[in-house]
């Protein structure tokens, strides 16, 4: 709310939040989502499930004695499973037995889910069923290979059993082009060779945020969901409270497309003039469990700053840095640019590529973080450590001028910025 001389933001940092005053002299806006009204789940499904897109009946092909894999997002992802799974359990289980079920997380290279992680995810759901979190390193089987010839090693559990079905929400995903759909496959329950062969595309041109045709990364993940056949989905957009805004079920393509319009209608966001200071949050937890996770706010932050300018990110990362290879490979740079040259040295590796993202930021801007890393953690990875906003105010007061310019995003990772006239 405003003072008349100030402006203040409570913005998402893990489980809490940090609220920050804005001198409204110099406040530019604030970028977010286009309102999205939560909907009554219970009956968004059931229109959803009388509705679906590309096919008539979701569970028409299901008979008893089938084996079933649900494949669900891990604890990175918001999406709400414990509410969704017992809805469609409900138009499913005169058509199977509760033992041919298994719920597989998706946690592609992530670490595997802890049991806490679990039982906020699934809840009751871990006891009635079967659970097993995919391990990209374990038990996966080729199912065929991709038109570029990528081996497509699958969870062995998704590649064998009868019918597969996705759990998943959509947003935007920066060189996937989007979440949800295909994604819960590759990378969610791929081998590691497969992930990264399928993620070394990363140089395409048009592998970029919200990018869908054309996009090698996608249409390779296209291919996956294909060879391991997936039945339909079941996606979601959420809104900025984390609550259901839209949900679509039907088959991949059709239903997935239909939930991508939804969101660019409400989260691409006209920048007409870009600011000296951008202060983003990551959105709180889980989207800045760790720094692998929360970079994704500082990629659309970028999107609205100058040249020369500076971010604010808010991304408490209670898990540390959440990838090896990406912590490895700024820990082996004395400056930013040197990041390019291990990338250039040693080729693609999975996680490298978010090093390669931080520093082409790092070229352009400087990143203050305000988190619960280590100082000398962060100071690795050429953030400048924040533990007070007005230290960023200040600062860009004295390098921009009284009249520099500042925009918020409240919910980054959500937000896709776009230069007027672009």
């Amino acid at each position: 709310m405003g003072t008349g001389f100030t402006v203040r933001f409570n913005l998402a940092y893990g489980k809490s939040i940090v609220p920050i005053d804005v001198p409204s002299a110099n406040l530019l806006g604030m970028l977010a989502p286009r309102p999205m009204e939560s909907v009554d789940l219970p009956k968004a499904f059931a229109q959803a499930w009388a509705n679906p897109f590309g096919m008539k009946d979701p569970a028409a092909a299901f008979r008893p004695g089938e084996t079933i894999a649900i494949v669900v997002t891990d604890h990175t992802r918001k999406t709400p499973t414990r509410l969704i799974f017992p809805l469609l359990w409900d138009r499913l289980k005169d058509r199977l037995d509760r033992d041919d079920v298994t719920l597989v997380v998706a946690t592609g290279t992530h670490r595997a889910s802890t049991d806490d992680e679990l039982e906020k995810m699934l809840g009751d759901l871990r006891r009635e069923f079967r659970v097993a979190v995919h391990n990209c390193d374990k038990d996966t089987v080729e199912i065929g290979r991709s038109a570029r010839g990528t081996p497509i090693l699958i969870n062995r559990i998704v590649a064998e059993a009868d019918h597969v079905v996705t759990i998943g929400h959509v947003g935007m995903h920066y060189y996937a082009g989007y979440s949800g759909g295909r994604k819960n496959i590759l990378p969610g329950v791929a081998g590691r060779a497969t992930i990264e062969a399928n993620h070394a595309q990363l140089s395409h041109p048009k592998s970029d945020a919200c990018i869908y045709e054309g996009n090698p990364i996608s249409e390779e993940m296209v291919e996956a969901a294909k060879l391991v056949g997936v039945d339909f989905l079941v996606d979601v957009v959420l809104n900025s409270k984390g609550d259901v805004a839209r949900i679509v079920i039907g088959e991949s393509e059709a239903a997935h497309a239909a939930a991508r319009s939804f969101w660019d209608e409400h989260a691409i966001v006209p920048v007409r003039e870009k600011a000296d200071l951008v202060i983003a949050s990551a959105g709180g937890h889980p989207k800045d469990i760790d720094l692998y996770q929360a970079y994704k706010a500082q990629y659309t932050a970028a999107r609205a700053v100058r040249d020369g300018g500076m971010i604010y990110l808010l991304a408490a990362c209670p898990d540390g840095i959440g990838h090896r290879v990406f912590q490895d490979w700024m820990e082996r740079s004395a400056k930013p640019a040197d990041v390019l040259c291990i990338l250039e040295k040693e080729g693609f590796k999975l996680g490298g590529h978010k090093a390669v993202y931080h520093a082409k930021d790092l070229a352009r801007l400087d990143v203050y973080l305000q988190s619960e890393l280590p100082l000398d953690l962060v100071c690795r990875f050429f953030y400048r450590a924040v533990t007070d906003p007005r230290e960023v105010l200040d600062e860009a007061r004295r390098r921009f001028g009284p009249t520099h310019r500042i925009l918020v995003m409240p919910y980054a990772g959500e937000t896709f910025p776009v230069a007027h006239g672009a």
